[in-house]
């Protein structure tokens, strides 16, 4: 019998400014590219004084699409799964991390539900290192602080951080 599942969440880079921001500078790119390659494929006016063959343009033109196309499938396929179970604490960054990982609990001082400031405290949003230790998170400034002996701290964002704690707790109780 698998283990009970004592929480469970997922979370995606959703926020709409975020995306705004994204789609803005993607069609600002693919707009400049596009007006590059028009005035000099099809106008015949050369872009610059060395200007690059029409080929070489209308290449670098498919590769910055591309490259923006990925970039924007990247973070919209991006999600923080985080689940606790009797066995442990369990986060996957997808498609990051090809598995889940399993978060060592072992010489755990203290775990608690904290209001954080990401971009201050871990340079932004994602899987973060700062001076205060290690994030995952998506979105918001809500999360589970995980402190250890050593001085090490892990930070977990989530939109339930009570329910998180709590959960955490209960595995850590139940060793």
């Amino acid at each position: 019998m698998p283990p009970e599942i004592l929480f469970r969440e997922d979370q995606q880079f959703r926020q709409p400014i975020l995306w705004i921001v994204l789609l803005g500078v993607s069609a600002f790119c693919i707009g400049t590219i596009a007006w590059m390659i028009s005035r000099q494929v099809l106008q015949g006016i050369p872009f610059g004084e060395d200007a690059m063959s029409n080929d070489q343009m209308v290449a670098l033109g498919a590769t910055i699409v591309l490259l923006n196309a990925f970039v924007l499938w990247l973070l919209h396929a991006m999600k923080l799964q985080t689940e606790v179970t009797e066995a442990g604490l369990f986060v996957r960054f997808k498609p990051i991390h090809r598995k889940t990982r399993k978060i060592d609990l072992t010489g755990v001082t203290s775990v608690a539900s904290v209001k954080y400031r990401p971009a201050m405290e871990y340079g932004g949003w994602g899987i973060r290192r700062g001076r205060r230790g290690m994030a995952y998170n998506v979105s918001g400034d809500l999360g589970v602080r995980i402190d250890y002996e050593n001085g090490y701290h892990l930070l977990i964002g989530t939109r339930y951080p009570e329910e998180l704690k709590a959960a955490v707790d209960q595995c850590m109780a139940a060793r």
